[in-house]
């Protein structure tokens, strides 16, 4: 999952003030609670189809922010207090890092016993790249199979935590604070525009354009289509994700007819736009190729209560033929 939402590093939209004012710090919170939102939906679907992902990854289920991010740092300290640079910026409900007792506003101290550096090359410019690179570290201490010793600053001073997460399906979600109805997939990340997440009616909505993006990186599409290329190509790997969407929505819990819907009012709201260049079907086929899994899902035997995705071959799929 990604720890580093692309929408908080385009807030540029929240005027500069010397003082920060009460609705351009109410701004930064509320993009944030979309960040953390998009996080807890991508940890769901992620976490639950994990034994059939070929590709995973540890993760903690957090959201990591830098102050040095925002373009207004006055403003950010003055929303989410930062006790350390970089920090916890929220905490995905449920999740390892929820259990252990980590909180949002709780500041990176050291991993593994060396400091971080807070040090930054370009103190006055906006940047992400302090928070890139303390996020790669993370993850590579979490790639090693143990757990990590993490020491975070927190509201009753610096405590350390043993963090062992067990493993996802690996893939990062973040928003693009575009207003347009948009989401994609690049191979590890999951990205949706800000525009597609209010349009989403509520949770189950979202997770079905999740989904979708998220069934194009486990099918490997984006390796896929550098080989072939195409239109046919491209619709292939629409029509898979549409296919598996429904598989990994209801794994997740949620109801996959609800991802019927959302295809419809897409559909609608958008008209023609992509699908007229035939890289995608008709909303009304669409519907039509993931109703036929929601009814091939019902005759489909359980194992371990998870339904395997015929496009799918995990790992662990044989500990689950046992159980």
């Amino acid at each position: 999952m990604k720890f580093l939402s692309g929408i908080l590093l385009l807030l540029a939209c929240v005027a500069a003030q010397a003082d920060p004012r009460q609705e351009d710090i109410a701004a930064y919170r509320a993009l944030v609670q979309q960040d953390l939102r998009l996080a807890t939906i991508g940890y769901r679907l992620a976490s639950a189809n994990a034994p059939f992902c070929a590709r995973r990854e540890r993760n903690p289920g957090w959201v990591i922010h830098d102050e040095q991010q925002y373009p207004e740092r006055d403003t950010a300290r003055a929303a989410f207090g930062f006790r350390r640079p970089v920090a916890i910026s929220s905490v995905v409900p449920g999740s390892p890092a929820d259990r252990l007792g980590i909180q949002a506003g709780d500041g990176l101290v050291a991993l593994d016993g060396n400091i971080f550096d807070a040090q930054s090359r370009a103190p006055d410019r906006q940047s992400a790249a302090r928070a890139e690179k303390i996020q790669q570290d993370l993850r590579q201490a979490l790639a090693r199979g143990r757990a990590i010793r993490l020491t975070l600053e927190t509201a009753n001073g610096q405590r350390e935590f043993a963090v062992d997460p067990p493993s996802i399906c690996a893939s990062h979600f973040w928003v693009d604070a575009k207003s347009k109805l948009d989401a994609g997939a690049d191979g590890e990340g999951v990205r949706v525009t800000e525009g597609l997440m209010i349009f989403a009616r509520d949770d189950a909505e979202l997770a079905a354009a999740v989904a979708h993006e998220l069934a194009h990186n486990l099918l490997g599409h984006r390796e896929r289509l550098k080989a072939q290329g195409g239109t046919r190509a491209v619709l292939a790997t629409e029509i898979e994700a549409d296919r598996l969407s429904v598989w990994l929505m209801a794994n997740a819990g949620f109801d996959p007819k609800v991802a019927l819907r959302f295809a419809e009012r897409y559909g609608r709201k958008t008209g023609l736009g992509i699908f007229s260049a035939g890289t995608h079907l008709r909303w009304k086929n669409r519907v039509s190729v993931m109703q036929a899994e929601i009814e091939a899902m019902a005759v489909t035997p359980r194992r371990s209560g998870l339904l395997p995705p015929p496009l799918l071959s995990g790992a662990d799929w044989p500990l689950l033929a046992k159980n």
